[in-house]
């Protein structure tokens, strides 16, 4: 599994420790893994996703060496994060290939399957918030692909998945996923 770069927008406690932590956006070296704790005040400048995201993928295009970071993702702690114990998990992806081929015509699935086998860039982001006991399991499903990484990407999927304060219930959407499939 890769490593995320970590960006908090808002003045948390320093004992939150996920992923390598990017304090500021003038900052030119990363912690290659997870940035190990303590770690000390800062005051960051990062002032909304869309800055965050230019950082990354700008910064991250050649990953340092020995890093498993990639340009395609971000974990980010706000305001709600120690109030709620939520993190937002963003990932890029290409918009064509993480189509959910379940909810195509059988022509639109057949022309989805001659364009996939092309090399799709990414082009869009997707942000989910979890709590942070469901961020690494997150993270791997984003990490390593599969067709319930799809669901992930699907909006009706996620909206049934997402309680009132906007925080995906990944465990049970996980096993509803595995229990349609199973129906099958």
């Amino acid at each position: 599994m890769s490593s995320f770069l970590l960006f908090c927008i808002a003045q948390l406690p320093t004992s939150h420790n996920f992923f390598s932590f990017v304090r500021d956006s003038t900052q030119t070296t990363f912690d290659p893994f997870c940035t190990s704790p303590p770690i000390g005040p800062f005051t960051s400048d990062f002032q909304d996703r869309e800055q965050i995201r230019h950082f990354v993928v700008t910064r991250i295009d050649d990953p340092p060496s020995g890093s498993d970071l990639e340009a395609c993702q971000y974990a980010l702690l706000d305001e709600r994060s120690i109030t709620d114990q939520t993190v937002v998990l963003a990932h890029s992806y290409s918009s064509l290939s993480m189509r959910d081929p379940e909810t195509m015509t059988e022509d639109e699935l057949v022309q989805w399957e001659i364009d996939c086998d092309e090399d799709n860039p990414d082009d869009s982001w997707r942000e989910w918030r979890v709590r942070f006991d469901d961020a690494d399991s997150l993270s791997t499903h984003l990490c390593f692909e599969s067709d319930f990484t799809v669901k992930l990407y699907n909006d009706d999927f996620v909206a049934a998945h997402t309680d009132a304060d906007g925080v995906l219930q990944l465990k049970s959407a996980l096993k509803a996923y595995e229990d349609a499939f199973s129906d099958d």
